[in-house]
């Protein structure tokens, strides 16, 4: 049985758009996750499967559940081939490759890139697709076709409709179709909406000369890579903190977030990383019916209690 785990944005369905693309057919499951919840969604996968992971990297909070996942599946007679582009300490690499698992790290790149390198996909629009796509993920925006389907892929929440976005992209070609682009406009409208929000309801704290900008996303909010940078030019900040229930999101233009987000059992890359965080009850529950500043305070405290770790350790 074909199984695919990936990640939830455009590099996501894209980099399993092009293992779809590879394989010539399409898997049986399609499962979506966030790097923290990677464990329990490998706990879905039957045993004996062949199994898929795309644009998920290691958060060293759950990294012994996710090898303990990954010897399961081979062990029973199954396989595990991942390709990813975050930065992967040399200890997780061993074990996840010790588990049995063929492991794709490249950082040079974005995940759909990855897998176009590594994996044997190929023809018409699949460089095209890869551009688009790195483009938007490593945030140097050269490919302006990224900016519509990352919208696509945003158009609506679900895994349903990522499966539909990932089967779509299996057969991109290099054009924005007219369903492709009607469903970004939407989410581009919205998206004004959203800024001039942002704009106003975000806030700045300094920790030892370093402005560290935050804002609290609602769950219908997407585009947190969009909010980030809308925050850090609007603050000339040099850390973008976006807080949510059970995680958060951190940016940046010059800081290296990944270190950060580590110290708070995350990770991800130098500019753009996350992590899970644990609130206090209270503060939970009250953000949950609206009242979302006693969380949004502790969020962006915990950030800044780390930061002042890395600095007192020289990191």
């Amino acid at each position: 049985m074909d199984v695919i785990i990936t990640h939830t944005d455009l590099d996501g369905v894209a980099s399993a758009a092009l293992v779809v693309r590879g394989l010539g057919r399409e898997p049986e499951k399609i499962l979506f996750a966030q790097p923290h919840q990677l464990h329990a969604v490998l706990g879905k996968v039957r045993g004996g499967s062949k199994l898929y992971i795309t644009d998920l990297g290691i958060n060293p909070s759950t990294l012994a559940k996710v090898v303990d996942e990954v010897k399961r599946i081979v062990d029973s007679g199954g396989s595990v081939r991942w390709f990813d582009h975050h930065i992967w300490d040399d200890e997780w690499i061993r074990k996840v490759r010790d588990a049995g698992a063929d492991l794709y790290v490249d950082t040079s790149t974005c995940a759909a890139g990855v897998v176009s390198r590594y994996f044997p996909v190929s023809g018409p629009g699949v460089d095209d697709l890869v551009s688009a796509t790195c483009s938007i993920d490593l945030w140097v925006f050269n490919d302006w076709r990224g900016n519509f389907l990352a919208r696509f892929v945003a158009y609506r929440k679900g895994s349903r409709w990522r499966e539909e976005a990932v089967k779509k992209l299996s057969s991109f070609d290099g054009r924005l179709d007219d369903d492709t682009m009607r469903a970004a406009e939407e989410v581009i409208d919205k998206e004004l909406k959203l800024y001039s929000k942002v704009a106003k309801e975000a806030e700045l704290r300094e920790c030892r000369g370093l402005k560290i900008a935050y804002y609290f996303k609602n769950n219908d909010e997407h585009a947190t890579s969009y909010i980030g940078n809308l925050m850090l030019s609007r603050f000339d900040a040099d850390i973008a903190v976006i807080c949510k229930l059970k995680s958060i999101s951190l940016r940046s233009k010059g800081f290296n977030v990944r270190e950060l987000a580590k110290r708070l059992g995350g990770g991800g890359h130098p500019r753009a990383s996350g992590a899970k965080m644990k609130p206090p009850l209270l503060k939970y529950l009250l953000a949950v019916i609206g009242i979302k500043g006693p969380l949004e305070k502790w969020c962006v405290s915990e950030v800044v209690k780390a930061l002042l770790s890395m600095q007192l350790e020289g990191a």
